[in-house]
């Protein structure tokens, strides 16, 4: 989102030594546990939160919108002045609306009409150039065999083809498709746009 990279090096500033800011955002539930871990075994503070602010923005708008919701909170922004300022001049509501009647999907391309046969269609597509297999599994909530059966492949190719193995039911392709537009923004802006 414009806002958030526009203003990334001050929130890095302004959130760098903030612990409590990684604690906020793994209980809104926008970060999933594993990359909650992989931010908190970050020892640099300036990397911590470049990396934290990186995953929003990977997550699109809705998560982004929903991060800059929980900076306008008091017990988040009060030992920040210059965030609060900040912060108060962004009208969240009108974000929200504006991506609400926009008719792209949270990473900013068309919508897919049917995403089972947007999967079949760009099999291999997915397969060759899909490199956060494992992020994606983290949406998913497959079930453990799944999940295990998924990571245990030993590239991302292959990984990619299993779960791909998986999305059979509509809901499936649905969660499939949801997860890459977040972790896979760049590879579907190519195939919805091509």
């Amino acid at each position: 989102m414009d806002i958030i990279t526009g203003k990334k090096v001050k929130l890095i500033e302004w959130l760098c030594g903030e612990e409590s800011i990684l604690q906020h955002v793994q209980s809104r539930k926008l970060i999933t546990l594993n990359e909650y871990m992989k931010v908190k075994s970050i020892q640099d503070p300036i990397a911590k939160v470049t990396e934290l602010l990186d995953l929003i923005l990977g997550k699109g708008d809705s998560v982004c919108i929903a991060f800059l919701e929980l900076l306008k909170e008091d017990e988040v922004n009060e030992s920040r002045p210059e965030l609060r300022a900040w912060i108060k001049t962004i009208n969240i509501s009108a974000l929200a609306d504006k991506k609400g009647n926009s008719n792209t999907s949270q990473t900013g391309h068309a919508k897919i009409a049917d995403n089972k046969e947007f999967l079949r269609k760009n099999r291999c597509e997915l397969i060759d150039n899909v490199k956060t297999v494992d992020r994606i599994v983290d949406d998913l909530n497959l079930g453990d065999e799944m999940a295990a059966n998924v990571r245990a492949e030993r590239t991302d190719q292959a990984k990619m083809r299993k779960l791909l193995e998986y999305t059979k039911s509509t809901r499936a392709a649905n969660l499939l498709v949801d997860a890459l537009n977040k972790h896979a923004a760049d590879v579907m802006e190519d195939l919805t746009t091509a």
